[in-house]
């Protein structure tokens, strides 16, 4: 929207006096003058935050819902952040999160009603990106929940942590976007799927080749990289090495496991669908981890152009179209269909990019346990036995290229709406490493496991903060 279009934040707000009850109404200036806020992006992203999306919202119901959701998350969030929690202050972070589930489930049953008769893509794009970070941050709620939870208040398990639940949901704007691009929503229930479930078809990576312009697809300068995170300069040293020592191992266990040829220069046409998928990933993530830790990394000596993510042009192809400018260059950026600066952006672009396949080997691990830590200590119940049952190949290496992964989402923690979920993640996937039931080949090696090891020293970090 151009600057002469913006409506102040007085004129939303009286709008929200006069339509919502009180308690919405409540919820969206918290929104407007809290949540919306984000002082890392550029005036369009936020002015897209701030006045594009809230304005939106009172044309649509169900993207309401989402806003409201998300921003009684927040409060739960600034809550948790308080110097100091006060006795009460846990049963109103219950009624808040209570609130947002229900804002959230009724903005899912609206929209499952309503898209068959609408063209309105703009309210898919935006709620969908609404409820990959009410996803996230509602994760981080309930993070928060177990870990400081009492032994009487465990059976609340609709406040526990829900497996990766949260990773549908953040991935879901990246599945309408690409969706619309190549015409794919066209049935309520396929859009249901994309916003609501795990996406059932693969989203192709680096499809930003196809819709970006090709001269401009180079590396491109970023903002600094989180170099005041206390882990930073630890992984900045062991990265390069690790993700080698995984890509090494995962080479050798294919050839003299499945027969691959683990000495052929790209394993991402293997001829295992699963494991060509894990590769795929592999290659997603380092780099990722070159642009997270660009002095450890060769950079290309392509020639660098100086235009920013809002700068590229997309073309206007497939129901994408009618989508209006400013939404389409927001979702491009935020899913890293075009690339960021931003080093959030960067990381949590593995989420967008990693092939479907790959997410569902992930998410097939992850679903087998309900995770619980009552006290801060970590309290795994199986659902399902190990020893009935024996993860593939590509199980075992989906888990481990996710867990180094994980490490990098560590240096997110101090964006709200991601917290501590790299951190939670990967204790969960530890919990299954060491557990000795699992039949699992591929983590029996080597002793010295590198997103382990990351998190022992993070650990203690967080550990000598504590005492100080």
């Amino acid at each position: 929207m151009p600057r002469e279009d913006r409506y102040p934040n007085s004129l939303l707000q009286s709008q929200a006096s006069q339509i919502l009850t009180a308690t919405e109404s409540a919820l969206f200036s918290h929104y407007l003058d809290h949540t919306s806020k984000d002082m890392t992006v550029n005036d369009e992203d936020q002015h897209t935050l701030q006045v594009g999306i809230p304005t939106l919202a009172f044309q649509n119901k169900f993207l309401m819902k989402s806003v409201l959701a998300f921003s009684a998350v927040c409060k739960c969030c600034d809550i948790i952040n308080q110097s100091s929690i006060f006795c009460g202050d846990r049963e109103k972070i219950l009624v808040l999160l209570s609130i947002a589930d229900q804002y959230h489930m009724e903005s899912l049953q609206e929209i499952r009603a309503t898209l068959p008769e609408t063209d309105q893509y703009d309210h898919i794009l935006a709620n969908a990106a609404i409820m990959g970070m009410y996803g996230s941050s509602s994760h981080c709620i309930r993070i928060w929940l177990a870990e400081t939870a009492s032994d009487n208040e465990l059976g609340r398990s609709q406040f526990m942590p829900k497996s990766c639940q949260w990773i549908s949901l953040f991935r879901a704007v990246r599945v309408a976007y690409t969706g619309l691009l190549d015409n794919r929503l066209k049935t309520p229930d396929v859009i249901h799927l994309a916003l609501v479930t795990t996406p059932i078809a693969p989203v192709p990576s680096w499809d930003y080749q196809m819709h970006c312009k090709r001269n401009v697809l180079c590396h491109i300068e970023q903002q600094k990289c989180p170099q005041d995170h206390v882990l930073y300069p630890i992984l900045a040293a062991t990265i390069v090495s690790a993700l080698e020592r995984l890509e090494q191992g995962a080479r050798e266990i294919t050839k003299h496991e499945i027969g691959g040829t683990g000495d052929q220069e790209n394993l991402t046409t293997h001829s295992d669908p699963d494991v060509q998928a894990c590769f795929i990933a592999l290659e997603i993530l380092k780099d990722i981890a070159s642009e997270t830790f660009p002095d450890q990394y060769l950079m290309p000596n392509t020639p660098c152009h100086s235009h920013l993510a809002s700068d590229f042009d997309i073309n206007l192809v497939g129901q994408i179209s009618k989508v209006s400018p400013w939404m389409q260059r927001y979702t491009a950026r935020i899913t890293s269909i075009v690339p960021s600066r931003l080093p959030r952006r960067f990381i949590m672009a593995f989420v967008h990019k990693a092939p479907a396949k790959y997410l569902n080997l992930v998410e097939d691990m992850m679903s087998l346990m309900q995770s619980r830590a009552p006290g801060g200590h970590g309290i795994t119940a199986w659902s399902l036995n190990p020893m009935d049952f024996e993860p593939s190949l590509a199980h075992q290496l989906a888990v481990d290229i996710f867990a180094h992964w994980l490490v990098l989402v560590i240096l997110l923690d101090k964006v709200w709406w991601i917290g501590g979920i790299g951190a939670w993640e990967l204790r969960q996937l530890i919990t299954i490493r060491q557990d000795t039931r699992w039949r699992m080949s591929f983590w029996k090696t080597p002793k010295d496991w590198w997103p382990e090891s990351m998190f022992e020293i993070s650990r203690q970090f967080n550990k000598h903060r504590g005492r100080n």
